[in-house]
């Protein structure tokens, strides 16, 4: 399995069975974009490689807690929309 993501925010667009399909969606979007601003790669680096771990303090008990840099706002305990719902 290959994952393309977004190489700035490391969010996960479209996955593909074959490197040939992941390499030519890249190029199209990248070529959308009109820069290199999408990469792939296979999908065990980018679960340990691409997307990394941060520390983060939830907003209600103040404890820390780690979660991968990536996750949205809305599913993220450290941030008011995840408790608004």
């Amino acid at each position: 399995m290959f994952v393309v993501y977004h190489v700035a925010s490391t969010m996960e667009k479209k996955s593909f069975k074959f490197s040939g399909h992941a390499a030519k969606c890249v190029a199209k979007m990248n070529a959308k974009a009109g820069e290199a601003a999408y990469a792939f790669c296979h999908a065990a680096t980018y679960v340990t490689s691409v997307v990394k771990t941060v520390e983060k303090t939830n907003l209600l008990s103040g404890k820390t807690y780690f979660e991968a840099s990536n996750t949205p706002v809305y599913l993220s305990p450290s941030c008011e929309t995840y408790w608004a719902t």
